[in-house]
This record gives structure tokens, sequence and C-alpha cells, in this order.
């Protein structure tokens, strides 16, 4: 229960920081079921993402991720639109086994930002999978993390900025 509730502070800490902030980071666990292959393979992964907000949504994701006998890292691109979005990039598919490596890529549609949905395709090696997904994430923003007295005076200067 104490990870729980420690998630829960983590959390609430990161929207209310990212609410003042045109940037955010997310972290976060995402499961996969991957179709396309011999068989169902799951696949975990750790996922960062950046975002920023200020003209329109963009941002940038990484992750690696693990499966049976396989490691991809992949980065994407991305951009949203309220809680959905969009995201494509290159793979890197490491098969641990076979000791080979391929180059794919994969496009993703997700729903919501930090509980949700998503749903990614990949090539990879000419074969084409469908991957449906859950994700968590939790965000922080730029400023969270420098210390709080560099905060306080940031919003001291905006007051004075606006008399």
């Amino acid at each position: 229960m104490k990870k729980i509730r420690l998630y829960i502070l983590l959390f609430c800490i990161g929207i209310s920081r990212a609410g003042f902030s045109q940037e955010i980071f997310t972290v976060g666990p995402m499961v996969h079921f991957n179709f396309g292959g011999e068989k169902m393979q799951v696949s975990y992964s750790i996922e960062f993402a950046y975002w920023n907000f200020s003209h329109f949504y963009y941002g940038v994701d990484g992750a690696i991720e693990f499966a049976a006998k396989r490691i991809r890292i992949y980065s994407e691109m991305q951009t949203g639109v309220a809680l959905t979005g969009l995201a494509c990039g290159p793979v890197l598919e490491i098969n641990t086994a076979d000791k080979t490596a391929h180059v794919g890529f994969q496009s993703s549609v997700w729903a919501n930002f930090f509980i949700g949905l998503d749903f990614r395709e990949r090539w990879i090696n000419k074969t084409r999978y469908a991957c449906p997904g859950v994700y968590f994430k939790i965000p922080f923003a730029d400023n969270g993390f420098d210390n709080s007295n560099g905060s306080v005076s940031h919003h001291h200067y905006h007051h004075h900025h606006h008399h």
C-alpha cells in the first residue's frame, strides 16, 4: 500500500507542477500484446516522453521494451489533441536468441495522458504486428526538481512583473 500512496503523491505533484509548465516529461510502464508473429507475445516497456504545449502539442518519446528473446528500443515523434494522439518512429529490435538486430517502423494511436490505452502497429523484418497495450505514466515538469526556493522567487518575479 505504501508504494501506491507514493505513486499517487508523485502523480499529484506531477500534475500540479505540470499545470504551470508548458513542457512536461512523463515516464511510466507499458504492457503490449503483440499479435502478428507465430504466437502472441507480451512485452513490457518503460517509456519516457517529453511534451511541449506552447503552440501545438508535440513531443518525443523513447523506450526500451523487453519481450521473450527480444529487446526493442524505439523513439517516436508524437503529437496530440486533448487526450488522443498519434506517434510514429523507428524501432530497433534486438533478437537475443539469434543475436540479430532489425530496424523497423512503428506508429501508435493512444488515448488518455496518464493511464490509458494505445494501439501500436509495427513493421519489423517483413512482419506486421498489431500491438494493443495499456500504460501508466507519471508526469513531472522540468521545474519540479530544481529547488523549491528557486520557484518561489520565480513566482515573486512574475507578480512583480505584472504591476
